[in-house]
């Protein structure tokens, strides 16, 4: 579940496989199957024996969530970086199932559901830059602002949601996915 979640240092090979696909297919990886893993953590959850991955990796996985942002600021990519950024985003998930309460599991199900809106529409966003300006270098694209500044307006939206800033999730809208939760 860990590979596929992204657990950093288990997940070489996401990078590489948002940069060799179309768009259409990180939308897809982003939004689909890497929650795959979550839900993976989920069901299994009473199988798993959460104290001995407490003990062994809980270091490890405080440690690699600050790696993956530390590498999000070395990119010059910017599909990589929108990948690496989603990795550092999944990465709280195995911290939320080591907590195993009733508002780490709500946590653990909004971060799934909330990252799979965000990564997909930064996809998305990607590869609108990359069809106006042929290149995904971030170098070559700064002059965004001057050429579309709705777009680049837009990629500012969804990095902000992407990072949860307080206006664009709404505590109601967690209200009633909860309870929608709670209802299935």
């Amino acid at each position: 579940f860990s590979v596929k979640l992204p657990i950093f240092g288990l997940h070489f090979w996401l990078p590489i496989a948002h940069v060799e696909a179309p768009t259409f297919g990180s939308i897809i990886l982003a939004g689909i199957l890497l929650k795959l893993g979550g839900i993976g953590l989920v069901r299994f959850y009473s199988f798993i024996d959460w104290h001995f991955i407490y003990t062994l990796l809980l270091s490890y996985f405080f440690v690699f969530i600050v790696v993956a942002t530390v590498i999000c600021c070395y990119q010059s990519d910017f599909k990589r970086l929108v990948a690496y950024s989603s990795v550092s985003h999944i990465m709280p998930i195995p911290l939320l199932m080591i907590a195993s309460n009733l508002l780490s599991f709500k946590c653990v199900l909004m971060v799934m559901f909330f990252h799979g809106f965000a990564s997909p529409v930064l996809f998305i966003l990607v590869g609108l830059v990359y069809s106006m300006f042929s290149t995904r270098q971030i170098l070559l694209i700064r002059g965004i602002l001057l050429s579309s500044p709705l777009l680049s307006f837009i990629i500012i939206l969804a990095f902000f949601y992407t990072m949860s800033a307080p206006p664009l999730k709404d505590k109601r809208l967690e209200a009633i996915i909860i309870s929608g939760i709670g209802i299935i």
